[in-house]
């Protein structure tokens, strides 16, 4: 008798940035990509993380998504590969920094720095509403039609919104479409307060003040963090006002090497 196949694992996908040998490691979990970006979305910050001796890897967050997992499924499969870099910093986007909150209880994180941007810790009702709108509208009207939906809510306030009947790119690629509402469903009821506030660590929160999702009530802090939030940016503050973000993680970094030489 045969037995059935195993369902395969999945693998981390990844882009690595900066010198192989650089003295600390960081990792970066992207946000939900209908389609990976291979770690562009993160090139307006990254440049803070190499000049502070960072080499740097960015993952896509959903390469390593299983069908059935929620956020604690997923968070856990993610700490297994984090666990064996070692990470001197660990940074997340949107729903990459939604799992890396929810790692923050495990012992081997505490000993890294945490950047956040647009990272909720906390869902509410309307949070809730808002995403699960767009992952519906796959099914409803396709995946074109959902990526319209959410770069309305995600859009700084500075950015057009689409022209009405204009030309669209279509994206009906069945993968794209699973991937774009799965990874929003994640997010659903998420609640990693407790995970945030006792972690020992320095954590720095960034958002958008004219941000349509993820706000200042969304971000939990404990003792020693910070948050930052950045005028004229909406959900992705550093696409609209990449020099204030990356200024804004420049100087946490700065802040947390220096005490670091004083604990010395």
């Amino acid at each position: 008798m045969t037995s059935p196949a195993a369902t395969p694992v999945p693998a981390p996908v990844a882009v690595r940035l900066g010198d192989a040998g650089a003295p600390r490691t960081a990792c970066v979990l992207g946000p939900v990509m209908a389609r990976w970006d291979q770690g562009a979305f993160f090139e307006p910050v990254a440049g803070a993380l190499l000049s502070s001796g960072h080499r740097v890897t960015v993952y896509d967050t959903l390469s390593l998504l299983c069908e059935g997992d929620d956020l604690a499924a997923l968070a856990d499969r993610w700490a297994d590969v984090l666990r064996a870099e070692e990470p001197d910093l660990l940074a997340g986007n949107a729903l990459g920094g939604a799992v890396v909150q929810h790692l923050l209880d495990q012992p081997w994180t505490h000993r890294a720095d945490v950047v956040l941007l647009s990272a909720p810790t906390v869902a509410d009702g309307p949070l809730d509403a808002t995403l699960e709108r767009v992952a519906a509208a796959v099914a409803s009207h396709g995946t074109a039609a959902a990526l319209d939906l959410l770069h309305e809510v995600v859009r700084g306030p500075a950015a057009p919104s689409p022209a009405p009947g204009g030309p669209r790119h279509p994206d009906e690629d069945p993968l794209h479409g699973r991937r774009l509402a799965a990874g929003l469903r994640l997010l659903h009821r998420v609640d990693a307060r407790r995970r945030v506030e006792a972690f020992p660590g320095g954590l720095l929160h960034v958002y958008g003040t004219e941000s349509k999702l993820v706000r200042h009530h969304h971000l939990a802090t404990g003792p020693g963090h910070t948050r930052v939030g950045v005028p004229g940016a909406g959900m992705r503050p550093h696409a609209d006002q990449p020099g204030v973000t990356r200024q804004a993680v420049a100087a946490f970094l700065e802040a947390q090497r220096t005490k670091r030489i004083h604990e010395k």
